[in-house]
């Protein structure tokens, strides 16, 4: 019993975060948290625009939560909006953009639009990082292609830990493509990050 509560708590939480990735896709959405408190529930949104998500006077922030009232029945929903400062080191923003720029330009500039985010994602400072687009692209054929750049290590506690993933997947009439974003940022300190300093003579 305990179990299939949990499963169930978890299923519940993957459609309100499916429903505002849908409902923000164009205000910088990254992620979303969900947390209980005795006063109802807490939802905290990862974004790059908060100003998009809040609108005039709060107007959009409103029926945000007055829709997770109806449609998923959560108690009193608190929204925070949590503003990412850097959003060319958020690999769901990166991956969302993507998305964005392949349902406008159409997927035959799928090259230029992936190499042209891999740089930004490197000028903005990341040590590494990798593109993956999978699916019918640009013809009919299932196929993969990758665009990276710097030290992004593939196996090991950095891979697992430490690198930053995004996913998302954009629907043609021949098929999806899913968009695999990884970043290793320059704020996050690795194992193999030391300096070596002179030895003080008082030390000897």
């Amino acid at each position: 019993m305990i179990e299939r509560k949990f499963v169930k708590a978890n299923m519940d939480d993957r459609k309100i975060k499916d429903y505002l990735k849908d409902k923000l896709a164009n205000s910088g959405f990254s992620s979303a948290e969900i947390e209980k408190t005795p006063l109802g529930a807490k939802v905290i949104i990862h974004a790059s625009k908060p100003g998009l998500i809040v609108g005039k006077g709060g107007q959009h922030i409103n029926e945000i939560s007055a829709e997770l009232n109806k449609k998923f029945n959560l108690d009193n929903p608190q929204v925070e909006i949590n503003e990412i400062r850097d959003p060319e080191l958020d690999p769901n923003i990166i991956a969302d953009r993507i998305v964005q720029q392949l349902i406008r330009f159409g997927k035959t500039r799928f090259k230029a639009i992936g190499y042209k985010c891999l740089q930004k994602m490197l000028s903005s400072g990341a040590v590494g990082a990798e593109i993956v687009m999978s699916g019918r692209i640009p013809g009919k054929k299932h196929k993969t292609w990758r665009f990276k750049g710097g030290r992004l290590p593939k196996a090991g506690y950095i891979a697992d830990h430490l690198v930053s993933k995004g996913f998302r997947e954009v629907q043609w009439k021949q098929g999806s493509v899913g968009i695999t974003v990884k970043i290793l940022s320059p704020y996050v300190k690795t194992p193999d990050d030391f300096k070596l300093t002179k030895e003080k003579e008082g030390d000897k």
